[in-house]
């Protein structure tokens, strides 16, 4: 008996002290370098936008993403009057970074919401930033990938995963991570 407790309480102690690996099906997941972005066909951003969002392999116009689902944004670096492309081509993801940023409730004139008095944020988005580079096309700044993770039935918050990444660019880009 007290040989299994002392080799119970080891393994415990061996385990806290093991670096663990999250595979690209876990929110944890590393992106290695060497992993990038491949866009399969020209895309527009609109004029007077430097950013376009991408949700279920499709531009969406903004404020029509349903934000509580996966959806991108693509940002390049400058604005203009006119319709700008982006072509098709290969991006390195130079850096992959999480974060989290919340949208503030306010309390309306006459509506009261559940959490207009409360200090919790209204929405609360999770999100995967990838610094990307192209030599052809060096004004293409980063794609960010993220849900509102404080929607209803979304349970515990946390970052997307490579398949949610996936869904949200669908045929548009492709993720590529090396190693397959």
């Amino acid at each position: 008996m007290k040989n299994t407790l002392i080799f119970l309480l080891a393994l415990g102690l061996w385990s806290c002290d093991t670096p663990r690996g999250f595979g690209p099906e876990t929110p944890y997941y590393h992106f290695p370098a060497g992993s990038r972005l491949v866009l399969k066909r020209t895309l527009e951003i609109p004029a007077n936008w430097a950013t376009v969002r991408l949700q279920y392999g499709k531009a969406v116009a903004f404020g029509h993403v349903q934000e509580h689902q996966p959806h991108c944004i693509l940002e390049i670096n400058t604005v203009r009057a006119e319709p700008q492309r982006v072509e098709a081509d290969e991006f390195a993801i130079v850096k992959a970074v999480r974060s989290e940023s919340t949208l503030a409730a306010k309390p309306m004139v006459f509506i009261r919401t559940a959490f207009a008095d409360a200090d919790r944020p209204a929405q609360m988005f999770y999100k995967t930033i990838f610094t990307l580079h192209s030599r052809r096309q060096p004004g293409v700044l980063r794609m960010t990938c993220q849900s509102d993770q404080y929607a209803a039935g979304v349970g515990i918050p946390r970052h997307l995963t490579v398949g949610e990444i996936r869904q949200a660019l669908g045929g548009l880009f492709t993720l590529e991570l090396p190693g397959g």
